[in-house]
């Protein structure tokens, strides 16, 4: 499809002049490629109606390529990894998003106009099957609305003539769409072994913090790219395997830099006592109450179930990026 070879064209060539993850930040980058090589992808999405499967797959691994590159992944890391990093859901998704709010502005028209008029008479045509196998736009949408559990918005439209206004048909599109695709994302990791640490490290789909940190501090960028590096490749072995530093046997090696490895000791010791200076007190009781395999990976995901209050918060995030990239540089060197 045009669309694919567009959006993977635009990206490469906004990399290629400069706007790149070695560069800038992740976050500046994101909000680039979306302005520049979405809009022009996606132009006109609203309209593409009945698309095949195949035309469907092109268009996610055309997704999916522009995630990893966004945040300078190996080609073959696992997509569900790498889009949940990033807090992104599947193209489809914002295929339908356009769609549904597509439908929302032209039943917020005036009745006069007659974009809304020939909308209203397909709808009614659909409703009560007046056309034998309609095809286009209104049978699309009943598909979305039935898949996002949004129909009763569409039966009070028709039967009261009432909708709901932008802001809040954008949310609840927005809550309804993520929701859904959370769902099959997690059953999609749940029967993948390979996903078993990673769903400890980032349960949800959501902007990892640590490209947060790297935001709000550039120095950190370095550190907090090697974060998201870490928990995109990170796996739990089959079998044990022997550290040469210490002597000791390991399955996830991470977990053996992180907990238990004494080579890197005193960088472990200092990291404790960060984790001590955070208040409340409770928390540092709270970390190590973990397991080494939960320790590990709330260390990889920058953020803690405990509730902390935001600047608490930001300062274990900092903590985290900051001595899991300076334990491990200093366990590989």
């Amino acid at each position: 499809m045009n669309a694919c070879h567009m959006l993977r064209a635009t990206t490469i060539s906004i990399m290629n002049s400069g706007v790149h993850p070695a560069i800038l930040n992740t976050s500046t980058c994101l909000k680039i490629v979306n302005q520049l090589a979405y809009t022009r992808a996606l132009y006109g999405c609203e309209l593409w109606n009945n698309l095949t499967k195949s035309e469907l797959l092109l268009l996610e691994r055309a997704h999916r390529f522009v995630c990893k590159v966004i945040q300078g992944l190996p080609k073959r890391s696992r997509s569900d990894k790498c889009t949940s990093l990033l807090g992104w859901l599947c193209i489809e998704c914002y295929i339908d998003k356009c769609k549904l709010l597509f439908f929302g502005r032209l039943c917020r028209l005036n009745s006069t106009h007659l974009p809304k008029q020939i909308m209203m008479a397909r709808l009614l045509e659909f409703k009560y099957t007046c056309v034998d196998n309609q095809l286009g736009f209104i049978p699309d949408m009943y598909r979305l609305f039935i898949k996002y559990n949004l129909l009763q918005y569409v039966v009070n439209f028709i039967e009261l003539g009432s909708f709901p206004s932008k802001i809040v048909w954008n949310n609840v599109v927005s809550q309804n769409i993520h929701k859904t695709e959370q769902l099959k994302w997690l059953e999609r990791i749940s029967n993948d072994s390979e996903f078993n640490f990673f769903k400890l490290i980032h349960p949800v789909i959501k902007l990892h913090k640590a490209w947060i940190i790297a935001k709000r501090y550039p120095d950190l960028r370095v550190a907090s790219k090697y974060i998201i590096d870490l928990c995109a490749i990170v796996r739990i072995e089959a079998e044990q395997l022997l550290c040469e530093k210490c002597g000791k046997l390991f399955s996830n090696v991470l977990e053996h830099i992180l907990c238990s490895c004494d080579f890197v000791l005193d960088y472990r010791n200092e990291m404790w006592r960060d984790i001590i200076n955070i208040n409340p007190i409770q928390f540092s009781v709270y970390m190590d109450s973990l397991s080494s395999l939960e320790f590990t990976a709330t260390l990889l995901s920058c953020d803690t179930i405990y509730e902390l209050d935001d600047d608490e918060s930001i300062v274990f995030s900092k903590l985290c990026v900051q001595h899991v990239y300076s334990t491990c540089k200093h366990f590989y060197r």
